[in-house]
């Protein structure tokens, strides 16, 4: 994965982003020798200072065994995430320019530790609260998007099938999406703001949809191949194009192709 990320980074559409976001999951036990090998990367590459890195579920230790490292395990993400220069007081906001306010959210809510034997995610009322005082303050902005690790809404079994999409179990939509209050109050939220759109990673699905009259995009794992050619895995990635006028936000999949020891995209 390593390799591949190293060669997805390398890809054109990625040098020439104005700002690279990492919806979580960058380690898999939060170790600091990940974030180390995973900044060392980016800087070889000269890209440290246009991402930015919303934490996983796996980056502060939880594996679907509850969160047995409690808050040793969110002190181990801050650290890996100072490495690079981010943020790390939740939720942040970050203007990549005048028109554009980028809100990151930390859903694993390790603020309480409560082993729920589970991946999944969790908001807390103060989380929603302060990102509601952010997204009031930056009310000016043109486009404003929210950016957090768990999916703010999964598909039904009986809609996937109509849209003839993967379906997930009740042990995987209750693992993968933040709970139902929690995902109503920040859709609410996000009504009420005009966000434009919603960014997770998790799930390992690439979607983009509307729910509710709001857009959410998901992420997939990109590191890992999302099909193949002549035996050659190939990475997909999606960049979007925010138009100065902040009415339309245009999507695109990119794919990178490995073949050999050669990079080629």
């Amino acid at each position: 994965m390593n390799d591949a990320f190293r060669q997805i980074i390398c890809s054109a559409a990625i040098r020439e982003a104005d700002l690279i976001l990492i919806t979580g999951d960058v380690t898999d036990r939060g170790e600091l020798k990940a974030w180390e090998t995973f900044w060392s990367i980016l800087d070889a590459a000269g890209l440290t200072k246009k991402v930015l890195v919303i934490p996983g579920n796996h980056d502060v230790g939880c594996l679907g065994l509850g969160r047995i490292y409690g808050k040793a395990g969110l002190q181990m993400t801050i650290e890996g995430l100072r490495i690079g220069g981010q943020p790390t007081a939740f939720p942040w906001v970050v203007m990549p320019n005048p028109g554009i306010a980028i809100f990151g959210l930390n859903s694993n809510n390790l603020q309480e530790t409560r082993a729920t034997g589970t991946a999944g995610g969790e908001l807390s009322y103060f989380e929603l609260e302060r990102l509601a005082r952010l997204l009031y303050k930056y009310r000016d902005a043109s486009v404003k998007i929210v950016t957090l690790h768990h999916s703010p809404n999964i598909t039904s079994k009986e809609v996937a099938i109509r849209r003839g999409q993967q379906r997930l179990s009740m042990v995987e939509r209750l693992s993968l999406q933040l709970p139902q209050q929690d995902r109503r109050a920040l859709r609410l939220l996000c009504l009420s703001h005009h966000v434009r759109l919603i960014l997770h990673g998790h799930v390992h699905l690439d979607e983009d949809r509307r729910v509710g009259g709001l857009r959410i995009a998901g992420a997939g794992a990109t590191t890992e191949p999302s099909s193949y050619e002549d035996s050659h895995p190939l990475y997909s990635y999606f960049t979007y194009a925010i138009h100065e006028s902040g009415n339309h936000i245009q999507r695109r999949r990119n794919t990178v192709y490995r073949r050999g020891s050669d990079s080629m995209s």
